[in-house]
């Protein structure tokens, strides 16, 4: 599945898990949960409802509350295919890392184990950016052009998030079994 319509179908799903929702609210929280800068339109969002309604994962009910809003909810088959790409792996590419963000915003509806193996793979996975990028910043730091010196500060930069990415995933791995 391409990882742009698994990431937004995975959110879906993740937050109708909760309740059902109006497309505003659920253009909202994907923003909260991405970042300020990470927004769904609703040309994409509500085809995209009506496309998981036609697949029978969501009902869309017209509400007329003032304005007319449609909200959806969760079905069954909803509930299964938000497991099913939940046990899926993430993708490698450009969206990796927002779709472990949506994972790790939904996890609370998995069992404890499938919480634990969420954060080992994220762990992992962020290991593997340190690891690529020690050599990378060695490799800068040798060279005395200028260039390679901005270069290097931005992988160091990515460094450090990749470092407190692993420490935030195993501090939370710790503490979640005494959160069940």
């Amino acid at each position: 599945m391409e990882n742009q319509k698994m990431m937004n179908e995975l959110f879906i799903l993740g937050e109708l898990m909760e309740a059902p929702q109006i497309g505003y609210h659920l253009r909202s929280a994907l923003q909260v949960s991405l970042g300020r800068n990470r927004k769904i339109s609703f040309g994409v969002l509500y085809p995209l409802l009506d496309k998981m309604a036609d697949q029978g994962l969501v009902t869309i009910e017209t509400i007329e509350d003032g304005r007319t809003q449609k909200q959806a909810t969760i079905t069954p088959k909803g509930q299964a295919r938000f497991f099913e790409l939940m046990r899926e792996d993430v993708p490698e590419g450009a969206k990796n890392r927002d779709i472990y963000l949506i994972k790790l915003d939904a996890m609370q509806h998995l069992p404890l184990v499938d919480q634990q193996e969420l954060l080992k793979s994220f762990i992992r996975e962020q290991q593997k950016t340190v690891d690529e990028l020690l050599p990378l910043i060695k490799e800068f730091a040798a060279d005395e052009k200028i260039d390679h010196w901005y270069a290097e500060k931005k992988q160091e930069l990515k460094l450090s998030e990749a470092n407190l990415a692993i420490d935030w995933a195993t501090n939370f791995l710790n503490d979640l079994p005494y959160r069940k």
